[in-house]
Formats: C-alpha cells, sequence, structure tokens
C-alpha cells in the first residue's frame, strides 16, 4: 500500500494547531495555580509572578532592564516602594533588576564578543575615589554618632561597614545605572526613546503628589504656609527634594521640544506644563528660584515669537491660580525682615555653627555626612539635623577642599561634553536632550545652596540618567574611544545567535 506523504504546509499547520493548544493549557495551568495561591499567600503571588517574567526578559535583553531601572530609580526613595522583600534588608526590586541586568549584560557581552568601553576614568577617578576615600575617613568616626539620630530613625546603622554601605554603596547605585543606561544607548539605534522611559517615571511621581495635595483637603493658600512643610513627606521626599527632582526632568522635557517630531512635541509640551505645576505645587523656595533659573535660559537659547507667545499663554492660564499662594511662600520672612523664617533656620542653626569647624580644617576630608558627628551636633549647639541642607558647605566639609574640588571639575567637564555634543550630535532629538542635560549642572548649582548633596541622592536620578545616554553617545569618554560609540553595535532579533558567532570565528 502506498503512503501519500503529508503536504509540509499541512504538518506545519498542525504542529502550529498543537503548539497553540499546548500553549493554552499551559496558561490554564498557571492561571489554576496562581488562583489558588493567592488565598494563601496573598500580594506576594503576583509580586512573585511579575519578578520572574521581567526577571527572564531582561535575561534575554539586558536593555529591558535598564528600561525598568530608569522608571523605578527615581521613584524607589517613595514611602510606598517596597525596600526589603521576604525579610531581608536590601533585597528590593530595584536591586533586583539591576543585579540581573548586569549578568544579563555579562553573558551577552561575553557570547557576543562585545569589546564596551565600562566607565570613563574621569568619573572613576574625579568623582567616585574623592566619595570612596571620604567614606573610609568617615568610618572610623561612626561611634561618635549621637543615639538620637539612630533612635528617631535618621540614620539605619550602628558600625562602620554598615556606614560605609548606606553612604557609599547605595548612592553609587545611581553611577551603576548610569553606566549601565549608556551601555544600553551603545546597543540601541534609537536611544531617543530613553526619554518616553523618564516621561512615564515622571508622570506617576507627579500623580502622586497631585493625589496628595488632593487628598490632603488644604488649599493652596494653607498648603504654601510655613507649618504646611511636611504635607508631601508623607510620600517619603521632603518638599525641596521633589523639586530638584521634578525641576531636572522638566529640563530635559523642555529642551527635547525642539527636536521632536510633531505627536512627539505635543506629548512633551502636556508633560513640561504637567512638570512645571508640580515643581510649582511643592512651595519650594529653592526649586521657585531653581525653576526661574531654567525657564530664563531656555527663552535665551530659544528665544522666538512663538515661544513667548505660548509662555505668555500658559503663564496666563496657571498664573491666576497659584500666583497668590506662591509670592507667599516665596516671601516669607522678607517683609519682617527675619532672616531665621527666610532661611527657614539654616543660617543660625546650621551654617554659622559649622563654620568654624569646617574652616578649622578645610583641606582633608572629614568623611561623608560628618555633620552626624561634628562638635555643634554633640554638643548641642546647633539643630540635631543629618545634613547640612546645603550641597556646597557639606561637600566642602564632608570631601575637604582637594576631594570636593575634583568633583566640581567632574561635573563642569561634564557639563562641557552636554554642550559639545548638543552641536555634534547628528540627532536632533538628543540634542535638543543634551542641550538640556548642560542645564542641569548650573541648575543642581544653585539649588545645592540650600539643599541637597554634591555626592549621589535619589534628588539626582534624571542627570544620571541623562549623563548614561550622554556616555553612550562617546562623551566624558577619552578622545580615543569616542570613535567607538558611534555607530550602534550589532543587536540580533534572536537572544544568541550561535550560529553566525561560530561562522565569525
Amino acid at each position: 500500500m502506498i503512503e501519500h506523504p503529508v503536504p509540509q504546509s499541512r504538518r506545519y499547520k498542525g504542529g502550529a494547531r498543537s503548539g497553540a493548544v499546548a500553549g493554552i493549557a499551559a496558561l490554564l495551568l498557571l492561571a489554576a495555580v496562581f488562583g489558588a495561591a493567592v488565598p494563601t499567600l496573598g500580594v506576594l503571588v503576583p509580586a512573585a509572578v511579575i519578578l520572574a517574567a521581567l526577571g527572564l526578559w531582561v535575561m534575554l535583553d539586558f536593555r529591558v532592564g535598564v528600561g525598568a531601572a530608569i522608571v523605578i530609580m527615581p521613584l524607589s526613595a517613595l514611602a510606598f516602594f517596597p525596600h526589603e522583600m521576604l525579610g531581608i534588608r536590601g533585597l528590593n526590586p530595584l536591586n533586583l533588576i539591576l543585579f540581573l541586568t548586569m549578568v544579563s549584560y555579562v553573558v551577552h557581552a561575553g557570547l557576543r564578543r562585545w569589546r564596551d568601553p565600562i566607565a570613563p576614568m574621569r568619573l572613576l577617578a574625579w568623582y567616585v575615589l574623592p566619595i570612596a576615600i571620604a567614606c573610609l575617613v568617615g568610618m572610623s568616626n561612626v561611634s561618635l554618632i549621637p543615639p538620637r539620630f539612630e533612635a528617631e530613625r535618621l540614620i539605619q546603622f550602628k558600625d562602620g561597614f554598615g556606614y560605609l554601605r548606606d553612604m557609599f554603596l547605595k548612592p553609587q547605585f545611581l553611577v551603576l545605572l548610569a553606566l549601565l543606561v549608556g551601555l544600553s544607548v551603545r546597543h540601541s539605534k534609537k536611544p531617543e526613546k530613553f526619554l518616553y522611559l523618564m516621561l512615564a517615571s515622571g508622570w506617576v511621581f507627579c500623580t502622586l503628589v497631585g493625589w496628595r495635595l488632593i487628598s490632603s483637603g488644604m488649599s493652596l493658600r494653607q498648603l504654601a504656609s510655613p507649618l504646611a512643610r511636611d504635607f508631601l513627606g508623607s510620600l517619603g521626599m521632603h518638599a525641596n527634594e521633589m523639586s530638584l527632582l521634578l525641576n531636572m526632568l522638566y529640563v530635559v522635557t523642555l529642551f527635547s521640544l525642539r527636536g521632536a517630531g510633531n505627536a512627539q512635541r505635543r506629548l512633551l509640551f502636556v508633560s513640561a506644563v504637567v512638570f512645571a505645576v508640580c515643581v510649582l505645587m511643592t512651595f519650594s523656595r529653592g526649586g521657585f528660584v531653581g525653576f526661574i533659573l531654567v525657564n530664563l535660559i531656555y527663552f535665551w537659547k530659544r528665544i522666538s515669537v512663538k515661544t513667548v507667545i505660548i509662555g505668555v499663554i500658559v503663564a496666563g492660564c496657571i498664573g491666576p491660580l497659584v500666583i497668590e499662594p506662591i509670592l507667599e511662600r516665596a516671601l516669607t520672612g522678607v517683609d519682617n525682615g527675619d532672616r531665621g523664617a527666610v532661611t527657614a533656620g539654616r543660617l543660625d542653626g546650621i551654617w554659622l555653627p559649622l563654620l568654624p569647624y569646617v574652616l578649622d580644617e578645610p583641606v582633608l576630608p572629614h568623611g561623608v555626612r560628618s555633620i552626624l558627628w561634628s562638635p555643634p551636633v554633640r554638643l548641642n549647639k546647633m539643630l540635631p539635623v543629618a545634613q547640612t541642607h546645603s550641597a556646597w558647605l557639606g561637600g566642602l566639609m564632608d570631601l575637604g577642599l582637594v576631594g570636593f574640588g575634583f568633583v566640581l571639575a567632574f561635573l563642569l567637564f561634564v557639563r562641557r561634553e552636554f554642550l559639545r555634543l548638543s552641536r555634534e550630535h547628528p540627532s536632533a532629538s538628543l540634542q535638543g536632550m543634551f542641550a538640556g542635560g548642560a542645564v542641569l549642572i548650573p541648575l543642581w548649582f544653585l539649588q545645592g545652596f540650600t539643599d541637597d548633596m554634591f555626592t549621589p541622592t535619589f534628588s539626582q536620578s534624571y542627570f544620571w540618567i541623562l549623563l548614561g545616554i550622554l556616555m553612550g553617545c562617546g562623551g566624558v569618554y577619552r578622545t580615543k574611544d569616542r570613535h567607538r560609540h558611534r555607530e550602534p553595535a550589532p543587536w540580533h532579533d534572536k537572544p544568541f545567535d550561535l550560529r553566525k558567532d561560530e561562522l565569525a570565528t
């Protein structure tokens, strides 16, 4: 009996049907197991499933992990974000994603024979090294910290190793994110799309701020009062920190308008307006000054009839609603000449008591957050605060004149690189982003007079993300390494194309 061969197309259709049936059955089984486990384990089940799926995706493409970290990093300082899982301190979604992303990159780099420059020497020698030295100096002074800081949970360490973990290792995760972003940009054909990830995190952040403002039930005038400075504290960040974070995102969004397409320009314009409103709603006077600086630079660089008309229209729509409480907040203490109210107690309660301690030994570092064991704090001669509320005073005191000089030199060099690529990069969208990046440095310097630090903090998240994009496009590296970033390295659709690798050898 002659057997007729089954047509190949029919075999493929049969195989496809079998695969579809098997896939549906697997999904139904997974749903059944999932549904049975939820009543017992609660929200841990969906969280575990989501993290497992994301982890698998990250292992197939490390750029997915970088994208997730870009969205999560600015939000990770908020109170709702889980800072530990399964009772293990330090095990949280962000750290897990960063770890998997590094593993995924190492695997891909090994199999695909990538030869990427990992970290610019200037970043390590001019920025990371002075901070590391200051932290090593500070380790020996942890025993001098008054117990009230730990009792009030202003610090979460008891010994030198805990200090090194919280003051050096954790903040350097922002530097690590910048390096990973740079590697991801290096292997992406459209690095402009990273802007959408920053916008996504910004929209989530502004949604939370708006929800907090509405749920407070307070009027704008009440929210502008000095007595209401902690109304955003339930989110886990101070108003000054929020204003710097949002101002930085506002800068990037605003300066990216010029090189964007029509649809993208509309999204960026709406986002810029939302971010601007959120900056104003923090009622941070440092944020107000930074916001004014950003807009002055933008109008100076992008002055045109259209820009002026749009600016007047937006100010006319928003201004009448917020101008009175904003002016009331901005002029607090000015009318009666109360310098304590103008500086919120910083001048007499923090800066002047610390100044002799700083000037007594200005050259060598005292250690990061050395205010914790400074004589004015230990002798109760100043406000019991855990930071100087001035990045400039804190940088000089913590890093010493030499270390602080290297840190400032690195930031000024980065600004020069932003300006260079804002003119030389072939992509108009990235030119706008880099032009905004050059404004981040003077913004940081200005708002740093009354808050933040020059060591990495979550308020600077968008600076570090944009620095990663800059490094991925060849900035900050030495001249001989820049040509290695001109074109994206090959990336195949399949996770590992071993046949092509074998042919290449």
